[in-house]
C-alpha cells in the first residue's frame, strides 16, 4: 500500500477522532449548562441528551461527509493506489509524475510501436528523472524510425543527465547524428546551450539558443529562450569587462 493511501487514511482517522471527541464534549457541556441554568433560575427547561444529539448530528455528519468527499476526490484525481504502486518503488519522484508515467506506459502498451506514444513515454520518464528508462523507450522508437531527429535529441539529453551532465564520446555521436538530420533540432540545441552556459561558454550558449529560435518544426518556448539569451549576454559582458580590466 502506497504512502498516499496511508496518508489519506491517517488524516481521515485523526479528523473523525477529533470530531467525535468534540461531539461528545459538546453534548456533555450543553447538558451541564442546562442543569446549571435550571439550578440558578429555577427554570423548568428540560433539554434531554437525545435532543442535544439530534441538534448536533447534522453538523457532525456534514463535516464528516466533507472530509470523505475531499479525500475521495484527491484520490481519484491522482490515481488509484494499484496504478501508483505499479511504478518502480525505488524511484523517489512526485506522485503526479508517477501517475503520468503510468498513463504513458499504459498508452504505450495499448499502442505498441507508435512513434508519438513512445516519444511521450520517453518525455514522461525524463520529467521524472528516469533517464535509463527514457533511453530504452527512445531506442525502441529508433528501431522503428532510425532518422527521428527528435528522438535522437531526447536520447542525447537523457544520456547527458544520466552521466551527471557530461557530454562524452557516445553522447557526442548521438548529438552529431541528430544535428545532421535536423540542424535546428530543439532538444539537441537546448542541451548544447545549457551545457555551454554551465561551463561559462556564454557565446556558445547564445549561438545555440539563437539556432533553436529558427526551428520551424518543433514548438519553441521563445520567451524562455530569449530570457536565457539576455542573461547569457549579461554574463558575457561581465566576463569581457573583467578581462579588459
Amino acid at each position: 500500500m502506497n504512502t498516499l493511501l496511508i496518508s489519506i487514511s491517517i488524516i481521515l482517522f485523526c479528523s473523525f477522532a477529533y470530531l467525535f471527541c468534540h461531539h461528545i464534549n459538546f453534548d456533555s457541556k450543553l447538558a451541564e449548562l442546562e442543569k446549571d441554568v435550571g439550578d440558578i433560575f429555577g427554570s423548568n427547561l428540560n433539554i434531554s441528551l437525545n435532543d442535544v444529539k439530534a441538534s448536533n448530528n447534522y453538523n457532525f455528519g456534514f463535516i464528516g461527509l466533507f472530509f470523505v468527499s475531499v479525500s475521495v476526490l484527491l484520490y481519484l484525481t491522482i490515481g488509484s493506489y494499484q496504478k501508483l504502486d505499479s511504478a518502480k518503488a525505488d524511484y523517489n519522484i512526485d506522485y503526479l509524475l508517477v501517475a503520468e508515467i503510468n498513463k504513458s506506459q499504459k498508452l504505450a502498451q495499448d499502442n505498441p510501436g507508435e512513434p508519438l506514444v513512445l516519444l511521450g513515454l520517453a518525455q514522461s520518464y525524463i520529467d521524472g528523472g528516469l533517464y535509463n528508462d527514457a533511453i530504452g523507450a527512445l531506442e525502441q522508437l529508433l528501431v522503428i524510425d532510425s532518422e527521428n531527429s527528435q528522438a535522437l535529441g531526447l536520447k542525447a539529453t537523457s544520456m547527458y543527465y544520466r552521466d551527471d551532465r557530461v557530454i562524452n564520446m557516445e553522447t557526442s555521436l548521438v548529438i552529431a547524428r541528430a544535428l545532421t538530420l535536423h540542424h535546428e533540432e530543439l532538444n539537441t540545441r537546448l542541451l548544447l546551450a545549457n551545457d555551454a552556459y554551465l561551463n561559462g561558454k556564454y557565446q556558445k550558449a547564445i549561438d545555440n539558443w539563437n539556432i533553436a529560435l529558427t526551428n520551424k518544426v518543433q514548438v519553441v518556448n521563445r520567451e524562455a529562450i530569449n530570457f536565457a539569451i539576455n542573461k547569457s549576454t549579461q554574463k558575457l559582458t561581465q566576463v569581457k569587462s573583467v578581462v579588459a580590466n
